[in-house]
């Protein structure tokens, strides 16, 4: 079985609010994301922070999304990912931030095909850069990898992955295959972000 872990515990501190629940195209960001993430795959998960009650997120999710909250405050991506695979029962799980509204069901798909026998699957830049958090990690594998990064006080998701014993690096050539405009890694950081992401929902719909 597969998985998606939707990573929702960020602070959205340059946006000035909760960015999971602002409405493009009249729905939850959160929404688009895990509508298509549940196309993905059969588990899907939600990890918040801490400090975040549940109740707001169930509400605009469907029942069959588990919600999971961050072990500890603040702490980054690295912690949600170990919070949320560890009560994840898919052998392979993709990682998902909820403000990427324009994920590419494809790209997922061949990043599971990518990931066979190995402990994850990353896209890569030609330049060297990696989308770690739009890739697919085996599940076991990352969680170990990802409590000794954090047992050495190390935060970044890179010192998990520097713990993996076999990466396979997915060229954007290849991504690009499933995805001309490569909109999978579109993320919403800014007011300006989300007001790009409403033309591009335009311009899909026209």
């Amino acid at each position: 079985m597969n998985g998606v872990l939707v990573l929702a515990g960020g602070r959205s501190q340059r946006i000035g609010e909760n960015k999971c629940f602002m409405t493009l195209e009249d729905k939850a960001l959160i929404t688009h994301v895990v509508s298509k993430a549940q196309l993905i795959a059969e588990e899907v998960v939600v990890v918040i922070n801490r400090n975040d009650g549940t109740s707001r997120y169930s509400s605009v999710l469907p029942v069959t999304v588990n919600i999971v909250k961050d072990t500890f405050v603040d702490k980054g991506p690295l912690v949600g990912i170990v919070s949320g695979m560890k009560k994840m029962a898919s052998k392979y799980v993709a990682i998902v931030p909820c403000d990427s509204p324009f994920i590419e069901i494809e790209v997922y798909k061949f990043l599971f095909e990518k990931i066979y026998g190995s402990d994850a699957a990353i896209p890569t830049w030609p330049n060297g850069y990696i989308e770690s958090l739009h890739s697919v990690y085996m599940t076991n594998s990352a969680v170990r990898a990802g409590e000794e990064a954090l047992d050495n006080g190390e935060l970044s998701i890179l010192d998990m992955i520097k713990r993996l014993q076999r990466v396979v690096a997915v060229p954007m050539h290849e991504i690009k295959r499933f995805d001309p405009q490569l909109l999978t890694f579109f993320n919403i950081n800014t007011v300006e972000d989300f007001e790009m992401a409403k033309r591009i929902m335009r311009s899909k719909e026209a």
